[in-house]
């Protein structure tokens, strides 16, 4: 893998990370702006963050932070091993998979798919760097 698609990858994860900060910053009325104007956009218009959207909130956002913390170890996991880590490399390329379809059809079904075509754009960072550096074709 190119060291610019390591370190985009990496890139990656951070933005994950602060995403998931900006939505566990939903959970409560004074960090809950740049949530809330996530959250409106996609809605095209007034959302309530009621008492159960900020556990939610508070719960993705965590969840978030995680995802990106594991994304990071399991790419720099898989660059340490080199070639043999064929099959990590595919497990992280199926997780994302997994998660965009749930995630995606999800959000469309109720009613929000905005967040659909930014999920695609989230698999599209992951998904094209890892398939173009052939580390899903070695083994």
């Amino acid at each position: 893998m190119s060291n610019f698609s390591r370190k985009w990858l990496d890139a990656m994860c951070g933005v994950v990370i602060l995403f998931g900060l900006i939505m566990a910053g939903g959970a409560l009325p004074a960090t809950e702006a740049p949530a809330r104007l996530l959250l409106e956009w996609q809605n095209q218009g007034p959302l309530p963050i009621d008492r159960a959207a900020r556990v939610t909130l508070g719960v993705l956002g965590g969840v978030m932070c995680g995802w990106g913390v594991t994304l990071y170890a399991a790419f720099q996991a898989a660059h340490a091993i080199g070639q043999p880590a064929t099959q990590i490399w595919r497990l992280i390329a199926g997780s994302l998979l997994f998660w965009f379809v749930v995630d995606s059809t999800l959000s469309i079904a109720t009613g929000f798919a905005l967040n659909a075509a930014m999920n695609l754009g989230f698999l599209l960072a992951f998904v094209v760097p890892i398939s173009l550096s052939g580390v899903l074709k070695h083994a």
